[in-house]
């Protein structure tokens, strides 16, 4: 009864607002806080958000600063840099959520300056192409049609509009938390329900049981938008000048440690499996540049209580028995080879790109581009686009770094304002 907690509020619904606990959301009532805005950390007690903090990232960065552990920790990172030489460092995450505590507790400032921390594209719904989203856009037209889908991507924008727009329309587009509440729409309705999927491998296994668990439905289907990270990575290795990488500890969850393992066999740089607490961040990193430099790179598991070798064996096994990899465009990155998760040809009655006969359109690489989204998943720091905060904020997004909670560029206006 007395504990009470810090949220951001991510959408506001009159004298009620979802808030975000570390990613885990809640509905609670702002009816004690008429001025609350999306993106203002709120005290919630018992179901009330009852008071706004005023400097968020000062509580988080003094919670790292006055930790006994983590002061240990960053002691030995500057016993470890002046090793090194206090030569620069490039450290790459391939998870929002690594990218979202790194912000919010100042990590970075706490962190020598030639140690760089650099977000890349670990953010789903960001590396989505607006082609896919188009996909979605030319379904939700169609008569007869459920589409439903996570909140994120509804904002995305596109040379076509946005899914949010057809949804202010009258068009029947949904939000859901989870596939299985499409699959429910579905056995309760007449209509066609699609679902658009989008996810990494920790996503990945959800849509392939609900798939398995659908049957015989037979007015439900998938967009399937996911995509498997190793690729990306090596897209990294070989294309940047990064010295470590800090790998996604959920992907690693549920993948095991191997594929990580093989690129740091093929390229010999230092991967670092880490958590996603503050010190978990920092030891991943203190662990990694112990490790720089030295023969024999190794992969290193900070995140062993939760990532084991060979990973979750029967997720695995759902995605191996429902999906076939083929190659796919990835927003800012390019077209990566066997990347995107589609179904296999025996599920095909739930693909909804086979049922209706829907076709991806053509790539349009004249267009001029006025959002960065495509070099911040590459590392641009957020704040370095012109459109930041001023043509460009979470209530009127115009790329999806700047509307997903996993986007660096809405972790960095919520977290940071426009300081660069």
């Amino acid at each position: 009864m007395c504990v009470a907690a810090f949220g951001k509020v991510t959408e506001l619904m009159g004298k009620n607002a979802v808030v975000s606990f570390r990613g885990a959301l809640k509905k609670v009532s702002v009816a004690l806080l008429p001025n609350v805005v999306i993106g203002d950390t709120v005290v919630v007690h018992a179901g009330f958000a009852t008071e706004i903090v005023k400097d968020p990232q000062k509580i988080y960065r003094d919670i790292v600063a006055t930790d006994a552990y983590a002061r240990q920790l960053l002691d030995a990172i500057d016993i470890e840099n002046k090793r090194l030489h206090e030569r620069e460092l490039k450290i790459m995450n391939f998870c929002g959520t690594h990218e979202n505590t790194i912000v919010q507790y100042s990590l970075r400032d706490l962190l020598p300056p030639n140690i760089q921390l650099i977000s890349g594209p670990g953010c789903p719904v960001c590396v989505t192409p607006e082609e896919e989203i188009a996909m979605g856009l030319q379904l939700a037209r169609r008569e007869n049609i459920i589409l439903t889908t996570f909140g994120d991507l509804l904002r995305v924008p596109t040379r076509w509009g946005t899914l949010e727009q057809l949804r202010l329309e009258g068009i029947d587009v949904r939000i859901v938390y989870d596939i299985s509440q499409a699959l429910k729409i579905a056995k309760n309705s007449k209509s066609e329900v699609v679902h658009f999927a989008v996810g990494f491998e920790t996503t990945a296994p959800g849509t392939a049981s609900v798939i398995q668990e659908a049957g015989d439905t037979e007015n439900f289907s998938i967009l399937s938008s996911h995509r498997i990270t190793p690729p990306a990575m090596e897209y990294v290795i070989m294309n940047s000048k990064m010295d470590i990488l800090l790998c996604p500890g959920h992907v690693a969850m549920v993948i095991g440690t191997r594929p990580f393992d093989v690129l740091v066999k093929k390229y010999g740089i230092p991967c670092v499996i880490g958590g996603f607490e503050p010190v978990d961040v920092l030891q991943a990193i203190l662990q990694a540049m112990y490790s720089y430099g030295k023969n024999g790179s190794s992969l290193i598991n900070q995140y062993e209580n939760v990532v084991k070798e060979k990973g979750n064996i029967l997720a695995q096994d759902l995605i191996n028995d429902m999906f076939t990899l083929k190659d796919a465009y990835w927003r800012g990155v390019g077209n990566l080879p066997e990347s995107r998760l589609v179904l296999k040809s025996e599920y095909s009655r739930f693909d909804a790109e086979a049922k209706f006969g829907i076709e991806m359109p053509e790539r349009d690489e004249a267009k001029k581009q006025t959002c960065m989204c495509g070099e911040v998943l590459k590392g641009t720091k957020p704040q370095l686009c012109p459109n930041f905060g001023k043509k460009c904020t979470p209530e009127n997004p115009a790329g999806p770094c700047m509307v997903t909670r996993e986007g660096a560029c809405s972790i960095a206006y919520l977290n940071c304002g426009f300081k660069v």
